[in-house]
């Protein structure tokens, strides 16, 4: 579900990355943050192979996932569990499985909060802030696979 190498998470009918684009038929409810330009999507349920989730992204004013938040969802979860115990420790055990425990990465930090307001806990990937993968474009891709010509002699040029 979260590669512990990229932070790419993948449901069977959605992936998300750090920094990456939505998909537009991803949305299904969309509002305005109070920083200019950032979003909150409310993905709907996703299923993976860690069971089903409600997903949710925030994403900046260049449309780019920043922070993805992650609830699972089973009916064995009662409102009345403080702080959402069960819930929380299932979040907890993905941590441990899918992320052999780790929290921090090169490509941003996993923790879980808790709604105190609708008593919900969620599993948070806030990615890295820094330099955003350029867009697939043909001179970006161009770019990026240009080499030289070895010479002929065998050697190599400084």
């Amino acid at each position: 579900m979260i590669s512990r190498g990229t932070g790419e998470t993948q449901f069977n009918d959605l992936r998300i990355s750090p920094q990456g684009l939505l998909p537009a038929t991803a949305y299904v409810q969309t509002r305005r943050l109070p920083l200019p330009g950032w979003s909150g999507h409310r993905l709907g349920r996703h299923h993976s192979d860690q069971g089903w989730f409600e997903v949710e992204a925030i994403s900046d004013a260049e449309h780019r996932v920043q922070i993805l938040l992650l609830a699972h969802s089973h009916p064995f979860y009662g409102a009345g569990a403080e702080g959402d115990a069960e819930r929380r420790a299932f979040h907890e055990g993905i941590i441990n499985s899918e992320l052999t425990g780790q929290r921090e990465f090169s490509w941003g930090e996993v923790l879980c909060r808790l709604d105190a307001t609708a008593n919900k806990d969620w599993l948070v990937l806030a990615f890295t802030p820094g330099p955003h993968v350029p867009r697939q474009s043909t001179d970006v891709l161009l770019g990026l696979s240009a080499y030289e010509d070895e010479p002929g002699d065998g050697t190599f040029r400084d």
